[in-house]
């Protein structure tokens, strides 16, 4: 298959929804449920953030989370290309989920005391991994074999890291990340048959039940502090903050067919490089950002009235520029939204901080509020203009015609 789109992406488009032509398989409950053991992981990096908001803690963060996502990643692959039809498969899906509760529960002192109790897990999870491929074919087969070596040598790391102490613990850890960056590098993406449907799907429901942990922490924040009206007033500018986000992504599941419009009409290889990029890299910066909102939302909204501390204050703001910046990065690699009003809404966000912290913490929150209503103004401005062309022409005119509207 070319580059160019087929006769049935066309068609699909102009109906207003994309044919898909590796079959629209369903995302199963089972999925659901262990996308829901995985964000149980996200709850603990926030909870670890929170503890420690500081160089250190960040660092250790990015590295847990490094590692969770590549898998989880990995998982979402495996579970597009083999559904957890048939009861062996579903065994061993609830053994991974499994695993990634070993690793939630390891992830808050993985680097002081429980790094082999997390490496033993990632052990596990990368076993049970290859395990499932090796039902899905000889091609899925293969195309694990060239990859699994990596993930055992990480999963070693990790171990052995978690028996010393000091500065090689966190050389290992570095070692670990950087093989699991390289790998799909030295292997390539080539070889799988990607269900757009299925993936796009998949990943949404995943940023829902984040979303979601996100909207959670105002419940933990609070502590069982009595509901007066400054803490409820201070709760729902906050809630303005993940529901605003959820409507950046979700774009009332217009972005989903564009998403899907977007990978269908690729052939195979270029559809899984596209994958990849979107569905992977750029969504780090909008997973990171719902991590850093969670652990900051629990310091704020303590107290909502006075000088926010400048960690969680910094804290609070990055996360939702990240969200943003991610965003753009996602619109601009599948070409279905705008790019530059999230780019300046991302960087303005950086500058809530100080007032936070000499004002008060609301009125970051409200600042920040208002710039993610913003860049909704935006995504709906984008749509009215540009939405006949997203849905009656062909991906690669659309691609051309969309540069020029580059909100």
């Amino acid at each position: 298959m070319s580059d160019a789109p087929s006769t049935s992406c066309t068609e699909g488009a102009a109906s207003g929804g994309p044919a898909d032509p590796q079959g629209g398989t369903r995302v199963t409950t089972l999925e659901l449920f262990f996308d829901l053991a995985f964000v149980f992981n996200f709850t603990q990096l926030a909870r670890l953030l929170s503890r420690d908001m500081t160089p250190r803690g960040l660092l250790q963060v990015l590295l847990i989370f490094w590692l969770l996502w590549w898998m989880y990643g990995g998982y979402a692959w495996l579970t597009n290309h083999l559904p957890p039809q048939r009861k062996r498969h579903r065994l061993l899906l609830l053994l991974g989920m499994a695993s990634f509760l070993v690793l939630g529960l390891a992830t808050p002192n993985a680097f002081d005391g429980d790094g082999v109790a997390f490496g033993v897990g990632y052990l596990l999870i990368v076993s049970v991994h290859a395990a499932l491929f090796a039902f899905g074919g000889p091609k899925a087969a293969r195309n694990m074999l060239s990859i699994a070596p990596f993930h055992l040598v990480v999963a070693l790391l990790l171990v052995v890291a978690g028996l010393l102490d000091g500065p090689v613990v966190y050389a290992l850890w570095a070692g670990a990340v950087l093989l699991e960056v390289v790998a799909p590098m030295v292997t390539g993406v080539s070889g799988f048959e990607l269900r757009p449907s299925h993936f796009v799907e998949r990943h949404g429901l995943l940023m829902i039940i984040a979303l979601g942990d996100s909207f959670l922490a105002l419940g933990i924040g609070s502590d069982g502090a009595q509901a007066g009206l400054s803490m409820v007033t201070t709760a729902v500018l906050i809630f303005v903050i993940p529901a605003c986000l959820w409507w950046v992504y979700f774009d009332e599941s217009e972005k989903a067919r564009r998403a899907e419009y977007a990978l269908e009409c690729q052939d195979a290889h270029q559809r899984s490089r596209l994958a990849l990029a979107a569905f992977f890299y750029a969504h780090v910066p909008m997973l990171l950002g719902l991590i850093l909102i969670a652990a900051a939302v629990k310091k704020t909204i303590a107290a909502p009235y006075e000088p926010l501390a400048l960690a969680p204050g910094v804290a609070l703001a990055l996360g939702v520029s990240l969200y943003l910046a991610g965003i753009a990065w996602f619109h601009g690699i599948l070409k279905i939204g705008p790019q530059r009003f999230h780019c300046a809404a991302a960087l303005l966000g950086i500058a809530a901080v100080p007032l936070g912290h000499l004002l008060a913490a609301v009125v970051e929150v409200a600042l920040l509020g208002l710039l993610i209503v913003s860049a909704v103004i935006s995504e709906h401005r984008w749509s009215r203009r540009m939405g006949h062309l997203v849905h009656r022409t062909d991906p690669v005119r659309t691609a051309a015609q969309l540069e020029v509207f580059r909100p």
